[in-house]
């Protein structure tokens, strides 16, 4: 055999590799078992002589040693790097790719739950959840609508009334507001629905408006929808309770108490006092604030619903300067201490809608016509007086987004010829 025979040789051929007593093409280079190995473009095609393999015996007596099989390495370092860096950046891109969809289950699930709890909290009782929705007119998408606001003035053990239909398990709805809800060009009216306000129930019985809580949310919705003439889409109540506790959770409000103020906490017995000017209240000294009405003289009750509407915008304004990630936070809070018909998607959206900058929200307030006097027809209740036409011009001002805050609605009242119209 002859000794510089080997199978690195271009000599060497195999079944279908074979060089015929040539050298092979410029772009092909010997590989290992003589395969014809493609050199990428600016590579070098001349193989580096590597040592000899330690403890590989040379091949016959005096015989030429054999140069080393070069590595893909050494043959083609730049297509190696590029094509690792290549791999890298796919397994880069895929562990990317796992953190995005985890990050999408997260919060999709969040979602979830949020959802569930917030329609949880707000629930008012799958009965009274379906009583209210019955009587309820739906929101046309992207409009205005009404919404009246219902605070119970009686809470457990308190004795708030003397009257025994007005106590315990009967309530009265002591704070009524209709609000009109118009989230596009940012504007809230709170329309106070006086409590004395005359109405007559379906058995033909008359009474003020507050006493139609006694029947429900149900009733006094539709109650105050027939006073007034308007449909209403929404219905949220709380009670007085449940009011400290939420003022209590957006850290105590801000308002301007105009005289001086001292009233008996119905339910802990503790006599509260405030004083006249700008101040930040607690949850108890609030609830004071929204009850007190014997202190200021004349239009007592229009007062007293001027203070509800100050707190109620204070409460709102409070909320809305949180940041917008903290918001779904705070009114998952602030749901606790509130029932509605509303869901979770509505409440964001409408709460997104105005966060922000309170200064470009316009606020605009009224109370609805208010005089009365001790009618005797009805066992010397004090009612208001029947006036609707006060009601539709307030009503008309109220539904075409105009401030109805000026507006004379007394005057139209109708008043008994035994009354006296300066009461």
């Amino acid at each position: 055999m002859d000794p510089n025979y080997s199978r690195s040789s271009p000599r060497y051929s195999a079944s279908s590799r074979r060089f015929s007593h040539g050298a092979a093409p410029s772009n092909l280079v010997a590989g290992h078992r003589g395969r014809q190995v493609s050199v990428p473009r600016g590579a070098s095609a001349r193989p580096q002589v590597m040592p000899q393999q330690q403890g590989r015996p040379p091949v016959g007596a005096g015989a030429r040693t054999p140069a080393a099989r070069p590595t893909a390495q050494q043959l083609y370092p730049e297509y190696l790097r590029k094509r690792k860096r290549s791999n890298l950046l796919k397994r880069a891109g895929a562990c990317v790719l796992a953190v995005l969809l985890g990050a999408v289950c997260a919060t999709g699930g969040y979602a979830l739950w949020y959802s569930s709890a917030l329609d949880g909290a707000l629930s008012l009782g799958t009965e009274t959840d379906a009583s209210v929705e019955a009587v309820l007119t739906p929101a046309e998408p992207g409009k205005p609508f009404y919404m009246l606001l219902l605070g119970s003035d009686s809470r457990e053990g308190s004795g708030t009334s003397s009257r025994a239909d007005e106590s315990g398990d009967s309530q009265r709805s002591d704070v009524m507001i209709l609000a009109r809800v118009d989230a596009s060009n940012r504007e809230v009216t709170l329309v106070s629905i006086p409590r004395d306000t005359r109405y007559t129930l379906e058995d033909g019985s008359v009474v003020k408006i507050n006493e139609a809580y006694n029947l429900g949310g149900a009733a006094s919705i539709k109650a105050v929808s027939t006073v007034t003439g308007t449909p209403i889409n929404h219905y949220a109540e709380v009670h007085f309770s449940e009011f400290q506790e939420l003022v209590d959770k957006v850290g105590g409000i801000t308002v301007d108490v105009p005289v001086e103020i001292s009233y008996k906490d119905a339910l802990t017995g503790e006599a509260v006092s405030l004083q006249p000017g700008v101040q930040t209240l607690n949850g108890q000294q609030a609830q004071i604030f929204a009850r007190a009405r014997h202190e200021y003289g004349d239009n007592q009750e229009a007062k007293r619903q001027s203070n509800i509407r100050q707190i109620l915008t204070a409460i709102v304004e409070k909320v809305l300067q949180k940041p917008a990630m903290e918001l779904p936070g705070a009114i998952l809070d602030l749901a606790q201490s509130v029932g509605t018909d509303m869901n979770t998607p509505d409440i964001v959206s409408l709460a997104l809608s105005f966060s922000g900058d309170p200064g470009g929200m316009t606020l605009y307030s009224c109370t609805g016509p208010s005089n009365g006097d001790f009618d005797e027809a009805q066992n010397g209740l004090w009612l208001c007086y029947e006036n609707p036409e006060g009601w539709a011009t307030l009503m008309a001002a109220v539904d075409a987004g105009e401030d109805p805050g000026e507006l004379d609605v007394e005057s139209t009242a109708i008043i008994p010829a035994s009354s006296d119209a300066s009461v």
